[in-house]
């Protein structure tokens, strides 16, 4: 990516991680758009993010790829992984080469899990306000040394900026609400996942490539990718829309 571009590019996702205060907000739309931002600005393989819920538990919420989000899984399971060292640390971590021994040492599955899926290094800053931590960002990448303190650096400033949006949100809620917040992109996820599968299943397509093409129509269109999935399953949305892959998106 050229200089101007990325400078651009820099730029719009900082408005658009400050961008909350707006109808219709949803929490996994909006991490979809950071995780977006990131993957491109840092030229990683992949994103995810876990989230702190109300009872102090890690959650699942958004990755970029169908494989990233089966990582994210597997720091669950096994409670394991750098999102769950980087919440419980409240600190960065990483970058760490899957390469070397000590991966495996310190995360035994998921190392076998991320190695097995194509990835070769992985880092997690928190989401983090102050001393409040209400989740972590996590870096995959497929080449070892690929993330560098500048990168580290800059998706720490990016998570920073999206914390700050979801907290000033959260102000505008009540108690009951802020509550529902997360359980509402939980939702969202599911939904998310379920509208994955009637692509695959309608048109032959690999995880990936089926939330490419859902991501992809939502960016185009302006719409939730919530609200479409939604619509996927529910039966309203026209499966052909989703037949060929989206064109890219035009800047706005």
């Amino acid at each position: 990516m050229a200089q101007p571009e990325r400078d651009e590019r820099l730029a719009r996702a900082f408005l658009e991680l400050a961008d909350t205060l707006v109808d219709g907000f949803h929490l996994v739309d909006f991490l979809h758009v950071m995780t977006d931002h990131v993957v491109e600005l840092l030229d990683v393989a992949a994103a995810g993010v876990l989230m702190v819920d109300a009872r102090g538990r890690l959650v699942d919420v958004t990755a970029s790829t169908h494989t990233a989000h089966q990582l994210e899984e597997v720091q669950l399971e096994f409670n394991e992984g750098p999102c769950r060292d980087c919440c419980s640390r409240h600190e960065s971590v990483g970058p760490v080469d899957l390469t070397e021994p000590g991966a495996a040492e310190r995360w035994p599955r998921f190392t076998e899990a991320a190695r097995t899926a194509g990835f070769t290094a992985v880092a997690a800053v928190p989401l983090r306000l102050r001393e409040e931590v209400i989740g972590a960002l996590n870096l995959f990448h497929t080449r070892p040394g690929a993330l560098d303190p500048a990168d580290l650096r800059l998706a720490q400033a990016l998570a920073d900026a999206a914390t700050i949006g979801i907290l000033h949100q959260r102000l505008a809620l009540d108690q009951g609400e802020r509550v529902g917040q997360l359980q509402t992109a939980l939702n969202g996820r599911i939904v998310i996942e379920q509208a994955k599968g009637v692509l695959v299943a309608h048109l032959n397509v690999p995880p990936d490539a089926a939330f490419r093409r859902l991501r992809g129509h939502a960016q185009a269109h302006r719409r939730s990718l919530t609200l479409l999935c939604t619509q996927v399953v529910e039966g309203t949305a026209d499966i052909e829309l989703f037949a060929l892959p989206p064109d890219p998106p035009h800047p706005p």
